[in-house]
Order: C-alpha cells, then structure tokens, then sequence
C-alpha cells in the first residue's frame, strides 16, 4: 500500500484525532508531540496497516498506546492547571462546559481516553475495545463509573 495513500486517509479524521490526544492527556504540553509522534508512526508503519480493517481505529490505536506509554514513564497523573485550557477560559463559552471539562480532567488518565472515545469520537464499544485493548465489559464499567463521577462533580447543591 502506497504511502500517499496514507495522507488520504488521514486527512478527514486528524482534527479528531488531535482533539482526542490533547483531550485524553488533559491539554499537556506533551500532547502536541504525541499527535506529531502518532502521525510519523502511522506513517512509518502504514505498510502494516490492513485495509479491510477500519483506518481511523488502526491509527487512534497508535495514539492511544503512545498516550499510555507517556503515562507510565510519567507514573504520575498530570492536574489539571486552568492554564492549560486553553480557549475555555474565553467567557463566551457557558460554565457548564467549564466544569466538563475539568470534571473530566479529574477523572484517571484511561478513564479520560475511554471517555473521550465514546462520548467525544462517537467510537462504538466494540472499537474502543480495539483501540484500547480493554474488554467491553471493562470499557461499560469505566463509562458507568466515569459517568457517576462527573455526576458528583457536577452536583450543584440546592
């Protein structure tokens, strides 16, 4: 399979694709050059990639297992600083979307990849189980469980 063929494919999904690592790596500086890191290991090994299988899974795969590695050479959670959200600390944007966003940022690093596949990526469980490597019972569990915690963390008292 021809690389050029690669640039194809990439095109209409690398938006989301970006959006998902800095998503999942709570808005890190390092997650520029995991997307840069991702898109060269796509590349590099495109030849490897199966077309009958779906492109978009194959590469968020790549991306996802680059995230998990900073993690564990990190062995640390990054906190969420409001300097790394960027264009959320515009006022235009409703606070609800605020307090998303950084109930999500207090969820654990793969929680926060689960999450933002399904929810942000529209990925199906099945997909997200490629991706990640995780069963899909596992994957319903981290939903369930990230759900009920952002329910708490939203709780607004009466």
């Amino acid at each position: 399979m021809k690389r050029a063929h690669y640039l194809e494919l990439l095109i209409p999904i690398k938006k989301k694709l970006y959006n998902f690592i800095h998503k999942a790596m709570n808005f890190s500086e390092d997650s520029d050059d995991i997307y840069q890191e991702a898109l060269l290991k796509g590349y590099k090994y495109f030849h490897s990639y199966n077309p009958d299988k779906n492109f978009k899974s194959w590469l968020f795969t790549i991306a996802n297992n680059l995230i998990k590695d900073h993690y564990r050479k990190m062995k640390s959670i990054i906190p969420l600083e409001p300097n790394n959200i960027m264009q959320l600390e515009d006022q235009s944007i409703p606070l609800k979307i605020k307090d998303i966003h950084h109930a999500v940022g207090e969820l654990k690093p793969h929680h926060r990849q689960v999450f933002f596949l399904f929810y942000y990526n529209e990925f199906k469980i099945t997909e997200i189980s490629i991706i990640t490597g995780l069963s899909e019972s596992n994957i319903k569990f981290i939903l369930a469980q990230s759900r009920k915690r952002l329910k708490k963390f939203l709780e607004v008292p009466e």
